[in-house]
């Protein structure tokens, strides 16, 4: 019976200790940020940076996704209507220059979906 009884309270401890950490993330949830390149040169990319923004967002589960391209912002990734507006124009070419309008904002981590043509500083390069 004692067995039991000990078995049980590390069921509790490990439930409790599950649901706090779960409560924790869910408040204090880190900001990424997402910017595909979509200059004419991408355009064949576009259907394999798709999948890349999909299978993150699936593992993204403690994190606000923020999405954009080289050419606007385009706001949190799971209030699009759908993933193809992101790919819906493409034309001139990305520059560093181009990222500019993303320097203030507080992300923790930011991302460029390109083809490593420019390697901006504080940005993580997935290169299609």
């Amino acid at each position: 019976m004692k067995v039991i009884k000990v078995f049980a309270l590390f069921i509790l401890i490990q439930a409790v200790a599950w649901a706090g950490a779960h409560v924790y993330q869910n408040q204090h949830r880190e900001t990424v940020l997402i910017v595909a390149d979509t200059s004419y040169a991408m355009k064949p990319k576009f259907p394999a940076m798709q999948d890349w923004i999909e299978n993150y967002e699936t593992q993204a589960r403690y994190k606000n996704l923020l999405i954009g391209t080289d050419k606007a912002m385009l706001g949190k990734l799971a209030e699009l209507k759908s993933k193809t507006v992101i790919f819906r124009t493409s034309f001139g070419s990305m520059t560093a220059e181009s990222l500019a309008r993303y320097t203030e904002l507080p992300a923790k981590q930011k991302i460029l979906l390109s083809d490593g043509k420019v390697q901006p500083n504080g940005w993580e390069v997935i290169k299609f």
